[in-house]
């Protein structure tokens, strides 16, 4: 019959919506009509077409309760959208937890400047909702300010590293690709960076690997950087005998030393002297006994955390801005400090002026 000269309606797709009717034979302009609808506009990468349809499907479910599972193979809700990164131009993300800005830190943010302006991503409320135990930073908050402008010169065009915190409910329940679209169609990545042991996505599903696989899937440059290394392991071995050889820079490597007060070791991985921090404030209000050149400062009044019990040669300087440390400048005061069990003692070679101050420093020598 007339059917079997017909041509099949096939089905095909685009970035996984399916078009129908796009191989039917049609005559005329009826035909030229229906190829025209049916084609990817030429004006459009495949990765604007993929853009756009992640966009449509976000602002659906946005439309109907902000429900991320319904347009993503998330496995639940999210607040909402993800802005894009402002002020910067081609932002290039760097991926980790930043918590030290050691050595291994820096590496990444230096791949990341010769992408675009290198950006750091970061979650905040992580401890909390994984039920971890909270502690201070290892570099206070109002001292990252500091490191990250010190890090400026190393940095492929020059700009000093721009800080970006999400929160981690907003990302927990992102399966991998969702996670990858977010940064590039949402938050306007232009490049990414991670550590060879870096995981992420629902349940961390997703690997360094898979993260590559997915930037070229999404067009987008991946960057996997191997963890860096101190040249002897560490520091110098102690008296029962420590590991040799090189050992990997990590934040949880900084934290176990900083509890055996291993302050070489420390300065080695950071790649600076660590620097301890209270608001003179605190130290007003929770001073004990001494003056002039001898204060007393409870524990807990501390911004970032503090070394294991002993005695470390310090130098000291002060801050009148209370929102960074970044202006401390001019040699410090020597000093020591001795650490016990709920109080930090510190004896100064010379008388402390703290009036108009904001912020103490300590540097460990």
């Amino acid at each position: 019959s007339g059917l079997l000269g017909a041509r099949p309606l096939l089905a095909s797709t685009v970035m996984g919506l399916p078009v129908r009717g796009g191989l039917r034979a049609e005559g005329g302009a009826r035909g030229a009509a229906l190829h025209s609808a049916n084609r990817v506009p030429p004006a459009r990468t495949t990765r604007e077409w993929e853009e756009a349809t992640w966009r449509r499907a976000r602002r659906r479910v946005l439309a109907l309760g902000g429900h991320q599972s319904e347009c993503t193979t998330s496995a639940g809700p999210s607040e909402g959208g993800f802005e894009r990164i402002e002020g910067v131009s081609r932002p290039a993300v760097a991926l980790g937890k930043f918590n030290a800005l050691h050595l291994g830190h820096r590496e990444l943010i230096c791949r990341a400047s010769r992408m675009g302006h290198p950006c750091l991503l970061s979650f905040s409320g992580m401890s909390k909702i994984l039920g971890r135990v909270s502690r201070p930073p290892l570099t206070a908050t109002v001292d990252r300010d500091r490191v990250l402008r010190g890090w400026s010169d190393a940095m492929a065009n020059g700009s000093q590293p721009k800080e970006v915190v999400i929160p981690f409910k907003d990302v927990r329940h992102l399966q991998p690709e969702d996670f990858v679209k977010v940064l590039v169609y949402e938050m306007g990545a232009s490049g990414i960076v991670c550590g060879e042991n870096y995981r992420f996505g629902y349940r961390a599903a997703g690997d360094a690997s898979l993260l590559s696989e997915l930037g070229a899937k999404h067009e987008i440059p991946v960057c996997v950087v191997d963890l860096v290394e101190t040249p002897r392991g560490g520091g110098a071995p102690g008296a029962g005998g420590e590991e040799q050889g090189p050992r990997a820079i990590s934040s949880s490597r900084i934290s176990n030393l900083l509890a055996e007060g291993r302050m070489g070791a420390i300065a080695e991985m950071l790649g600076r002297e660590y620097r301890l921090v209270v608001g003179c404030d605190d130290i007003l209000r929770g001073a004990r006994g001494g003056g002039g050149r001898s204060l007393s400062v409870p524990l807990e009044s501390f911004r970032n955390l503090v070394p294991g019990p002993g005695t470390y040669p310090v130098s000291v300087v002060a801050s009148g801005d209370e929102r960074t440390t970044a202006d401390c400048a001019g040699p410090g005061i020597a000093g020591t400090v001795r650490v016990g069990e709920s109080d930090a003692i510190l004896e100064c070679s010379d008388d402390l002026d703290l009036e108009g101050e904001a912020l103490l420093c300590m540097d460990f020598t």
